[in-house]
């Protein structure tokens, strides 16, 4: 293990993929951050949250997860739903051979699509004993309603017609195929949340070399197909912070999960004026979610 930046760099060896991340000891509290973003990168919106998290007195780590940033895996930016829960759990293996981590105050908390794999992971991993997200996508329900909630479902099977001619493409020798995850352009985008991410991944306000917004063709198969939520009103029973941007098109998300949860202990937290992107970063809207997670992982962890 090496320290760096006040920090410390390690890696997560679980199924033939590496995880790396950086790693903030705080204080006596024990809370384990997920970093999951679509171009993840731990100084990307989670290490900012975990940052914060830290501050306020929590274990946290951050990593990116496999085929992602500084992580191993090939394809690069293959985006498998299923690998991204199952680096949570690995992350959770490392977490409790530290001496300094209470086993049973283990939190997770996620980003975007990481906070829809944080749920799903947070259901099958019972050593998970919270969790808080912001912003949070169902990536299998974007795909099949939309990012505001109100397409048709059948709208999406053109999706596994392209994923199936990539794989075929790529098995007879082809180049690994790729789709970008934010527009080419502000102007280019279909919504305000789009046109934020443009901003988001492809300018210096959080844009990131080893971070090239595209993810494989081939990985539709299984986000257009995966249900972050499913059997949340048997599983969920952990208690549940979603907080979400009053402004942002995927609120919905948020405010269902809080809904469906199994569980005694679930909220939602509406943040006036954050939209989904700003929630990331914007020191107002990060400031408030935080005035929310701290406390909530205080009570619970």
């Amino acid at each position: 293990m090496q320290h760096q930046a006040g920090c410390f760099l390690f890696e997560l060896r679980r199924k033939r993929t590496s995880l790396s991340g950086h790693q903030t000891p705080r204080l006596w509290w024990r809370y384990y951050h997920l970093r999951w973003c679509p171009e993840s990168l731990n100084h990307y919106t989670v290490g900012l949250y975990a940052k914060e998290l830290a501050q306020a007195g929590f274990v946290t780590l951050a990593f990116d997860a496999s085929y992602q940033g500084e992580s191993s895996g090939e394809p690069r930016q293959l985006e498998n739903p299923y690998l991204r829960v199952g680096d949570i759990s690995a992350a959770i293996d490392y977490l409790i051979t530290l001496d300094y981590v209470d086993n049973d105050r283990i939190g997770a908390f996620g980003v975007c699509a990481g906070g829809g794999y944080a749920i799903n992971a947070t259901m099958a991993d019972r050593r998970i004993k919270a969790l808080g997200t912001v912003s949070a996508v169902n990536y299998g329900d974007m795909y099949r309603f939309g990012w505001d909630g109100t397409e048709e479902p059948g709208q999406c099977l053109p999706f596994l017609d392209l994923a199936a001619q990539a794989m075929v493409d790529e098995a007879n020798g082809g180049a690994t195929q790729y789709l970008p995850t934010t527009p080419a352009s502000a102007q280019a985008a279909p919504n305000a949340d789009l046109a934020e991410a443009y901003e988001y991944y492809r300018t210096p306000r959080g844009e990131h070399s080893n971070a090239p917004s595209r993810f494989t063709t081939r990985s539709l198969a299984q986000l257009v197909t995966f249900d972050a939520f499913n059997n949340a009103e048997i599983f969920l029973t952990q208690p549940l912070l979603a907080i979400a941007g009053s402004d942002a098109g995927t609120r919905w998300m948020s405010e269902a999960i809080a809904e469906r949860a199994a569980g005694n202990n679930n909220y939602s937290y509406i943040v006036e004026g954050g939209t989904h992107v700003g929630m990331y970063d914007r020191p107002r809207l990060v400031f408030a979610a935080m005035g929310r997670l701290a406390p909530f992982f205080n009570e619970h962890l």
